[in-house]
């Protein structure tokens, strides 16, 4: 991820902090940022949302370096409690984010292709093949595994995410039992 990415993404979830994501403006980011080429690079706050993606998915791929090789649902849960460990130092602009679309979530649907990214990604990290129609497969569970996952974290107040990582860990579990049969 460029430094200018960067800087706007790390702007933007300060600002979250205080602020709604349904009242943020372009404007204010762009200000704050103090980015000329800002207007070029950023039309929609659809394109800000996929920098924030972008930006946890940098953060993801500097952490995963220490990645332990294990079994493959290990490494799922560790790489994507990873990600929740990322979400959770930006807890506050995420959770003004989900605020926002949590009465109209069908206006997130632009984001899906790039949330699916994302766990092509962690699947790229944990070495785990994601070709065929079994690694397809394994794509859109673990998608699944991590909305619902995140849906947990939203309401997981413990400081350690228990609630968050118990839940992921039996999400994980049951998809086990279901590779199984299908293998």
């Amino acid at each position: 991820m460029n430094k200018v990415y960067k800087k706007i993404a790390v702007i933007t979830l300060d600002i979250l902090k205080k602020k709604s994501w349904h009242i943020l403006s372009l404007s204010e980011v762009k200000n704050k940022s103090k980015i000329r080429s800002f207007d070029e690079l950023i039309k929609s706050k659809q394109e800000l949302l996929k920098i924030l993606n972008n930006y946890f998915d940098y953060n993801l791929s500097l952490q995963a370096k220490s990645l332990e090789n294990s079994n493959q649902k290990d490494m799922i849960f560790e790489i994507l409690m990873i990600r929740f460990d990322i979400l959770q130092s930006n807890r506050k602009g995420i959770i003004s984010i989900f605020n926002s679309f949590k009465k109209k979530p069908q206006e997130l649907i632009f984001l899906l292709p790039n949330l699916l990214d994302s766990i092509v990604l962690m699947f790229k990290f944990t070495k785990i093949s994601s070709t065929g129609i079994i690694g397809q497969m394994k794509i859109k569970g673990i998608f699944i595994i991590y909305i619902s996952s995140f849906l947990v974290w939203i309401k997981d107040d413990s400081p350690s995410l228990e609630k968050t990582m118990k839940s992921l860990d039996n999400y994980l579990d049951q998809a086990g039992k279901i590779l199984k049969f299908i293998n």
